[in-house]
């Protein structure tokens, strides 16, 4: 591959930009970190030079640098009437709101979430990957700063997140396009989570995103683009097939996965605290995500005949071991840690 030093160079970059973010203490630094970010994962997107990929990069281009100038000028006008930039000033946090929106365009949370699905669209399954789990990494960390915002704000970002990311994803019928609206939905359970807990939310994040992982790396073995694409990836292995479905279960909640145990982390914080009307909303838009995954896996399942025996009399490697039981320990880790919560 003629590109291998190319894009091994641009990969150190974003990673060394998002902890120069991360280890900022002003939002200059961020700003900084961030635009670095941008212009390495760029060249990342358009590896191949494919239309569809240079098509998606412009527009993720075109907004991320919307975010970043009203990052910039907020940034710069709290300077100037504050004298402090500083990201644990109260002053600064609790006078602007535009540094807030620019980080939510960011990350691509509702409602500033228009660009998410016509991006992933023209991308591949390691970039989209990369554009859900580790682009999202500084945005979410620097909102959890904003907790001081008054709670209608916040009550108002999370409403926004779990209905346009439920009801988003009911017409899908690319792939990428419900995965989109899935991340959308998962947003709101992380800034959700942030408000009690910031441990919480970081473990939460980091079992989505191996969860994302593991459905992304079975969808990079054939590309899918639609519905009738999705369910022929089914027909090549009993084994296969039923990773697969157990992903999508774990991505839609359905215990004993290990989505069921995210979703009932953030939901034990938020009663604990009183938060009962948030955890209604996150509740009612994960029951709508809900429905699409179901049709998915139904349909899946009742479109072809599968040998349920030949399953579990197959010998299966390690890979899928490993991955179907971490899959199926959503109920353990409750007992686990239900005396941490």
């Amino acid at each position: 591959m003629l590109n291998f030093p190319f894009i091994m160079l641009f990969v150190f970059i974003l990673i060394f930009s998002t902890f120069f973010s991360l280890s900022s203490s002003h939002w200059l630094g961020i700003w900084l970190g961030l635009e670095l970010n941008l212009m390495s994962f760029i060249p990342i997107m358009v590896q191949y030079s494919k239309v569809d990929e240079v098509e998606s990069s412009i527009k993720y281009f075109l907004t991320q640098s919307i975010a970043s100038s009203f990052l910039l000028l907020s940034s710069l006008t709290l300077f100037w009437s504050e004298g402090n930039w500083e990201i644990m000033s109260m002053s600064t946090i609790n006078s602007s709101n535009m540094i807030l929106f620019s980080l939510l365009m960011k990350m691509g949370a509702a409602p500033f979430h228009f660009w998410v699905p016509s991006v992933m669209s023209g991308l591949s399954w390691e970039i989209n990957l990369l554009l859900l789990t580790w682009q999202k990494v500084v945005p979410l960390f620097m909102v959890s700063f904003f907790f001081s915002i008054s709670k209608e704000v916040l009550l108002i970002l999370i409403l926004l997140s779990s209905i346009i990311g439920g009801i988003g994803g009911l017409n899908q019928v690319s792939i990428r396009g419900l995965m989109a609206y899935s991340s959308i939905l998962h947003l709101g359970w992380m800034i959700s989570a942030s408000i009690v807990n910031f441990n919480v939310c970081c473990l939460y994040f980091i079992l989505y995103s191996f969860i994302l992982m593991s459905a992304f790396f079975l969808m990079m073995i054939q590309e899918t683009k639609n519905s009738k694409q999705f369910f022929n990836i089914f027909m090549w292995s009993n084994s296969f097939r039923a990773l697969l479905l157990t992903m999508i279960l774990s991505m839609g909640g359905m215990p004993p996965m290990l989505g069921f145990f995210m979703k009932w982390m953030v939901l034990s914080s938020l009663i604990m605290t009183k938060f009962y009307f948030i955890s209604f909303i996150l509740i009612m838009g994960s029951m709508i995500s809900l429905y699409y995954y179901l049709t998915l896996s139904f349909s899946l399942i009742l479109s072809y005949e599968i040998s349920w025996k030949l399953m579990i009399t197959t010998k299966m490697n390690l890979w899928f071991m490993i991955f179907m039981t971490i899959n199926f320990s959503g109920l353990i880790l409750i007992y686990y840690f239900s005396s941490y919560l």
